[in-house]
């Protein structure tokens, strides 16, 4: 009896807030003033996470809507963070801190003209603590809570958001496997993409030239590349599966850290492709790649072999053939 009791509670949640989600404006406006969230980017969230989420209040009255904004936003914004059994994630410490701590608070007024939408993003870690014992892996509920004229205790005008599903995975953000998968410079999940040939080429080259390692390994084969030296690849051979595992990290560390003499880790000034050619499965990419130095430029046609083992074109081959300086 007990457990059909927690089946239909954990039931009746998630009607909830599926209810909620579908219909946010519901929670969201108060008297025409629209305050919504919604997540900046997607990420993969992991307990110790930045998960920077957007906050926009959007005035859909027919009159100017006013609100004091706080230097520190902890004075007009609080989110509640729950399990899919209702037990709330603890307030962060520095959130705790800007609550409680005597010092007066420096705000501004802010006016909104029908239809004009005013919006800042905020890290959900600084003020909740998804790291603590109670909290960490699984699924949760985000709402927020925006108090137009800063946060009291018996503040009657407070507002509440719409809600997101958060899904947070095991781990750490700080696991280099991790960031491997993540956009160093927006956070963002990185992912293959049904890309074009010279496309790829085009992508990778890039991405070396502004030393983005995570994308220029996206769309290269690394065990591949590695097997195109012969004396590695009898050595793969007769190693075991861990072994054969542990020689492309090894390959891949030592391209990143540029311990390798690769003609693909050149950085370029320039570059041109020059011409595609592919079959469904087989492709080549044959570009020309300048290399400026003090005193001259140095002129290469690199060709780029790719193949399509699951629908995404990766590199897995090249040569080089030099066409003298200028």
């Amino acid at each position: 009896m007990n457990r059909q009791i927690v089946a239909l509670k954990r039931r009746l949640l998630w009607l909830c807030l599926i209810f909620a989600i579908s219909a946010p404006s519901l929670f969201a406006a108060q008297g025409g003033i629209d305050f919504t969230i919604r997540y900046y980017n997607q990420t993969i969230a992991y307990p110790d996470s930045k998960i920077p989420i957007k906050i926009e209040i959007t005035n859909n009255s027919g009159q100017p809507f006013r609100f004091s904004l706080s230097s520190d936003h902890a004075f007009n914004l609080s989110f509640d963070v729950l399990t899919l059994t209702n037990v709330a994630v603890p307030q962060s410490n520095q959130f705790i801190m800007s609550r409680n701590t005597n010092q007066p608070v420096f705000f501004r007024e802010v006016s909104l003209d029908p239809g004009q939408q005013f919006s800042f993003v905020e890290n959900l870690s600084d003020f909740v603590n998804l790291g603590a014992p109670t909290a960490g892996a699984g699924v949760y509920v985000v709402q927020a809570t925006f108090y137009p004229t800063l946060y009291s205790a018996g503040a009657t005008d407070a507002m509440k958001s719409n809600m997101l599903t958060l899904n947070v995975h095991p781990g750490s953000a700080s696991i280099p496997s991790v960031q491997a998968a993540i956009d160093a410079s927006t956070g963002e999940v990185l992912k293959q993409e049904a890309l074009p040939p010279d496309e790829v080429v085009a992508y990778t080259i890039t991405a070396r030239q502004k030393s983005q390692w995570n994308k220029f390994f996206l769309y290269i084969d690394v065990k591949n590349l590695m097997l195109q030296q012969p004396d590695l690849q009898r050595r793969y051979v007769r190693s075991s599966d861990q072994q054969q595992r542990d020689m492309v990290t090894a390959f891949k560390q030592q391209l990143q850290q540029q311990k390798t003499d690769s003609d693909i880790l050149v950085v370029p000034s320039s570059f041109t492709i020059l011409k595609t050619s592919y079959t469904p499965t087989e492709a080549t990419v044959q570009v020309l790649e300048n290399f400026t130095y003090p005193s001259y430029t140095e002129k290469k046609e690199y060709t780029y072999y790719l193949h399509r083992p699951q629908n995404v074109w990766l590199i897995y081959n090249y040569t080089v053939r030099n066409l003298g300086t200028q």
